[in-house]
């Protein structure tokens, strides 16, 4: 595991919390308990801009393809784990997405926030969840449990959720993640510019400076 772990870490996937799979038995979690024990919570950070945009220069096809985060996505989480059952946060599954926003918190990698967000007590709400990849072996003896708030949630918070809720753009949305204190993993302007609406850089990323 720890090998895949690497490949997923290099790939821009550097969040993978281990978690036994088959503890949870509340309502609406049978597809964790149904197969095998040891679970994944794979995610990203910033980081993952200058792996994931190399990648799409590198490969025309999916430089084409209209979804090329969950193209690549796909493909490493496949390649570093290809026998393995795998549930992706961008894919409906029986007509619904999966809870992962539950799940983290149950995993204390971060606290639900009152604006809605999922705060990491790092990266504050500049992450972001792709996959639940399910393997055979024995968990962690240990886990953590959910974590307290790592931030307030301020005035300002609340202005821009009501804002985001009245004007209804990518804009106002995004102001949500800006108002939060934690702010030293912001993703760059094209990351959150691509993340937001599936734009493009205009400008080839590699002919700019890291962000």
């Amino acid at each position: 595991m720890e090998r895949a772990l690497a490949t997923l870490t290099d790939a821009g996937f550097e969040i993978a919390q281990v978690f036994d799979a088959h503890a949870t038995k509340a309502p609406g979690w049978d597809w964790l308990a149904d197969g095998p024990r040891t679970g994944i919570l794979v995610g990203n950070t910033r980081t993952l801009w200058q792996p994931f945009t190399s990648a799409v220069r590198a490969d025309p096809a999916l430089a084409a393809d209209p979804n090329k985060l969950d193209r690549y996505t796909e493909r490493t989480l496949a390649g570093a784990f290809p026998d393995a059952r795998i549930y992706y946060s961008f894919r409906r599954y029986d007509g619904a997405f999966l809870p992962f926003q539950k799940l983290a918190v149950a995993l204390g990698l971060g606290a639900i926030a009152p604006i809605g967000l999922v705060i990491h007590p790092d990266y504050g709400p500049w992450f972001a969840l792709r996959a639940v990849i399910l393997v055979d072996g024995v968990p962690p003896a240990t886990a953590r449990g959910p974590i307290a708030l790592p931030c307030q949630c301020e005035a300002g918070c609340r202005d821009a959720l009501a804002r985001a809720q009245r004007e209804m753009t990518w804009q106002a949305w995004l102001g949500v993640r800006d108002a939060c204190t934690l702010r030293a993993w912001r993703y760059s302007d094209d990351q959150v510019r691509y993340h937001y609406t599936h734009a493009w850089p205009s400008v080839d990323p590699a002919r700019k400076s890291p962000g």
